[in-house]
């Protein structure tokens, strides 16, 4: 289960412990490597960046997830103006030499798939589908958590993100 805090300004924090994030990165790697996207990212709605793969260096990783965030905001009043009970559970854009497929990760996270348009938009679905139920199950394991709501990142999340850092500076 996914833990959150809320912060004093009103914003949610998402705690993640090291298990599930060893889990997304697993997935994302595994999603990556199937499609041939040229970036995946992982974020919660708030377009707080958790996790990503592929080729970033020529993208802002940032403001591409706080876009997504905005865009899944957007289309999220558009499903309740024409009708719909629930809000859209993904979006493309596609571009000239690129593609961009948004998903709904639960209710609290996305996944955003960059890829070259000469990769079909069917195997994308079908392997972000199955990464989909992969990333929901993980989220939803408890056999990870410490029972210790008070501690915010435990060791092995905060040396995961260390490394994580580290190999983006690299």
């Amino acid at each position: 289960m996914v833990q959150t805090r809320k912060l004093k300004d009103g914003s949610r924090q998402v705690i993640l412990n090291g298990q599930q994030y060893e889990v997304i990165t697993k997935v994302l790697t595994e999603l990556a490597t199937k499609t041939k996207a040229s970036a995946i990212l992982f974020a919660d709605m708030s377009g707080q960046l958790i996790s990503q793969r592929g080729n970033t260096e020529d993208m802002n990783t940032t403001v591409l997830s706080a876009l997504a965030a905005s865009d899944f905001a957007a289309t999220s009043e558009m499903a309740k103006l024409v009708g719909e009970e629930a809000k859209f559970k993904l979006l493309f854009h596609e571009g000239e030499k690129r593609n961009v497929y948004l998903s709904n990760v639960g209710d609290d996270f996305f996944l955003v798939v960059v890829f070259d348009v000469s990769v079909t938009l069917g195997l994308i679905r079908i392997y972000t589908k199955k990464a989909i139920e992969d990333l929901n199950a993980a989220l939803e394991d408890t056999s990870g958590d410490t029972g210790d709501e008070e501690k915010v990142i435990d060791s092995d999340f905060s040396t995961l993100l260390g490394n994580a850092l580290d190999d983006t500076f690299k």
